[in-house]
């Protein structure tokens, strides 16, 4: 069993390059058969494991200025500045009714229980409700209540959900952190190790070779 790990990545701007991610991986002929994200890689990742990439893809590039903020629902009152209700009420003709156990690949997303800052893992229920937790950034989007609990961006406590994917049975994981450069950003540059480079060479041989039997 394969899987992607759609990440956190600080706004959607640069999580749109998880759609990139996922087409080259199907132009290597690998498809994920476990899907986990958090923040704007839940997006992707719900749309991606519901088969409605093409659809996102198509919107976020025909996307203009004035689309943008014809989704924002200013609120000062809601727990963060957009409610987020435009949006999801958009998403929702293409998400809208689709239970997280009916999709055909497994798929969790990854929210922050705002009390106790705990990560909570949302793999059943309702898809577009998953989805609007994982990305309710605190100051940005409002949160929202699942099942009692008050649920905010998932990318708080695990930008990079690779837990989930090994406990729902990933063999191999393929980890996207659009956030990886920064740290450690301003290091000098160290000359390469042969040896390094020899090992590294042999495990990225050894990967793909489990990818494609």
């Amino acid at each position: 069993m394969l899987v992607t790990v759609i990440s956190n990545s600080q706004g959607s701007a640069r999580g749109w390059a998880h759609i990139g991610v996922l087409r080259a991986l199907a132009e290597m002929g690998v498809h994920p058969g476990v899907v986990t994200g958090s923040s704007i890689g839940a997006l992707v990742g719900g749309a991606y494991a519901s088969n409605q990439l093409d659809v996102l893809e198509r919107w976020v590039i025909s996307l203009t200025r004035k689309d943008i903020l014809s989704f924002l629902d200013i609120s000062l009152l809601e727990g963060g500045f957009i409610k987020g209700e435009k949006l999801m009420a958009f998403a929702s003709t293409y998400v809208g009714g689709l239970d997280i156990q009916s999709l055909p690949l497994s798929f969790t997303a990854v929210a922050t229980e705002l009390q106790t800052g705990r990560e909570i893992w949302l793999s059943k229920g309702d898809l577009l409700n998953s989805i609007r937790a994982s990305i309710a950034l605190p100051g940005i989007f409002s949160p929202i209540k699942l099942d009692g609990r008050w649920l905010v961006d998932g990318g708080l406590v695990d930008p990079v959900p690779i837990s989930p994917c090994r406990a729902m049975g990933a063999e191999v994981v393929i980890a996207v952190n659009l956030n990886g450069d920064i740290v450690g950003k301003r290091n000098k540059p160290r000359a390469p190790d042969k040896d390094q480079q020899k090992k590294r060479s042999a495990d990225d041989t050894d990967v793909w070779a489990r990818l494609s039997n």
